[in-house]
């Protein structure tokens, strides 16, 4: 991502149980919009405007949305207006490289790519661990979302393809999984067993939602993106654990699993470009 980075890892939920459809991914914008992407169609619908001025991600915990923006601070949203309220400051101050939460909590990687878990109560880190992974200081692509037991973390430096990696909650480690065969992953969600990933191409060429089963490095292009730069996406999720590597048939009054990562995505790259380039 040459010197500037994406926040995807990461979009993300709210505080009311909503029936929104399977395939509605909540999701946050570099900006600072918020809406959500129908990973079927790759249309955006924005629900509102947060308080912020760069979004680091989405997530959810507990059945509430939250978003991080770059300078670390958590902010919970009403997934249905948009409404934000500031729940705290992580304290790491301009180092989240990727945000991302589900059943077992909330979490950031920071630029020196190292686990901390965030207490959604007041936005504070507590360290978990170092994933083994170079720095990334903000200058690489990222996403990040959460199985509900694992983070599934994708990093990539300028024009690169991004890699894939698995990290442990419980130990910050991580390891690599393989090549994604994608560039500029802008974001990514875990949705029915499988990891979306947002693509965002620095060049304004077609960008595309990629799809593989959890833990496979087989993906495939899916839907056309009909909106540039996304920072995290997320299913709103409530309730007792959902989470399969096998895909799951939505029921008729079953919310959406959610992935951490939102549209979290987390990704960094070309940020201080990306409002010259961002689309309404």
């Amino acid at each position: 991502m040459s010197k500037f980075r994406f926040l995807v890892t990461g979009m993300l939920m709210t505080v009311a149980a909503l029936p929104a459809a399977a395939n509605q991914v909540y999701s946050v914008f570099y900006d600072n919009r918020f809406g959500t992407i129908n990973d079927s169609t790759g249309a955006f619908t924005q629900i509102g405007t947060l308080p912020i001025a760069k979004a680091a991600g989405i997530a959810y915990d507990n059945g509430d949305l939250y978003v991080q923006d770059l300078q670390s601070n958590l902010i919970e949203v009403d997934p249905a207006s948009g409404e934000a309220s500031v729940m705290g400051s992580s304290g790491l101050h301009l180092s989240s490289v990727g945000f991302a939460g589900g059943i077992n909590g909330l979490f950031e990687v920071d630029y020196a790519s190292n686990l901390y878990s965030i207490n959604p109560a007041t936005g504070e880190a507590t360290l978990i661990g170092a994933t083994g992974l170079g720095a990334n200081n903000g200058s690489w692509d990222t996403s990040l979302s959460d199985s509900g037991t694992e983070l599934y973390f994708t990093a990539g430096g300028a024009n690169a393809i991004d890699q894939l990696y698995e990290i442990n909650t419980t130990t910050g480690k991580a390891t690599d999984l393989g090549s994604t065969g994608v560039s500029g992953i802008a974001g990514s969600a875990i949705i029915n067993g499988n990891l979306e990933l947002f693509q965002y191409h620095w060049s304004g060429a077609t960008d595309y939602i990629y799809t593989a089963p959890l833990g496979s490095t087989d993906f495939v292009a899916a839907a056309m993106l009909d909106t540039q730069v996304v920072d995290g996406g997320t299913l709103l999720v409530q309730g007792a654990p959902e989470y399969s590597d096998a895909p799951i048939a939505p029921e008729p009054y079953s919310l959406p699993l959610v992935g951490s990562g939102l549209i979290g995505l987390a990704l960094w790259g070309r940020r201080r470009s990306v409002p010259d380039l961002v689309k309404a």
